[in-house]
């Protein structure tokens, strides 16, 4: 898929989180698996199950652990930033072709590290810097800071008639597919760990001593593909 095939898909995406943020509803399941596509110039968002007020109070926490917002993890209440977070993963998944920590066992670990030291996917190095300061933006630890949806469509849409942010996207894609074909040979996921389960909150507390720091997420092309 070319980037503006890509850049299309996420103004779809975009799009229609922006028609339920308007609305004053939060989607709480935004992730790969409910987002339908038509055709390559055609996708929205399905699976409304979840979609709630944002005045509703929540308890416990249902859904794809990677898409899921850290604040929530801890008991906090859902936001419309929440969405932001889970559609940030989405965009690593558009810019890389796998889902977001494909390569990662699901469970309180990878939830603790999430937490307490931000691990977010890696970025790697080649990346074009506007959709990286985008992502982050989106997957910030911070609600607050995150964008909103509004904004992101805005933004999507400026990079949709930018002949040069096409190209430099265009450019760098060219070498993250040469790394790419190299991982996937290498990394196999089951997309039984990408449905839909409770995950149970966890005790920062007792695990503040025993969590290493794996916030890094800037690697050097030739770093990733040792790991």
């Amino acid at each position: 898929m070319g980037w503006k095939d890509k850049l299309t898909l996420l103004h779809c995406i975009a799009s229609d989180l922006e028609a339920i943020h308007s609305q004053n509803l939060i989607h709480r399941d935004l992730h790969s698996g409910n987002i339908l596509q038509d055709n390559i110039h055609s996708a929205y968002i399905a699976d409304l199950g979840l979609v709630i007020s944002t005045k509703m109070e929540h308890k416990g926490v249902y859904g794809v652990l990677p898409y899921v917002a850290p604040e929530v993890l801890t008991g906090r209440p859902y936001t419309k930033a929440f969405d932001i977070y889970s559609f940030g993963m989405i965009m690593w998944e558009v810019l890389y072709g796998k889902p977001a920590f494909y390569d990662e066992t699901f469970g309180s670990e990878l939830q603790s590290r999430i937490i307490l030291h931000d691990l977010r996917p890696p970025i790697l190095e080649d990346t074009e810097s506007c959709y990286v300061d985008l992502m982050k933006l989106c997957w910030a630890k911070e609600p607050e800071k995150r964008p909103s949806s509004a904004k992101i469509l805005e933004t999507l849409k400026e990079w949709q008639n930018d002949k040069e942010i096409l190209a430099k996207l265009t450019k760098s894609n060219i070498k993250i597919n040469q790394i790419f074909q190299t991982i996937n040979k290498k990394n196999v996921y089951s997309n039984e760990s990408y449905r839909n389960q409770f995950i149970s909150y966890i005790n920062l507390e007792s695990r503040l001593n025993r969590s290493e720091d794996n916030s890094l997420i800037i690697f050097r092309s030739e770093e990733y593909l040792s790991v």
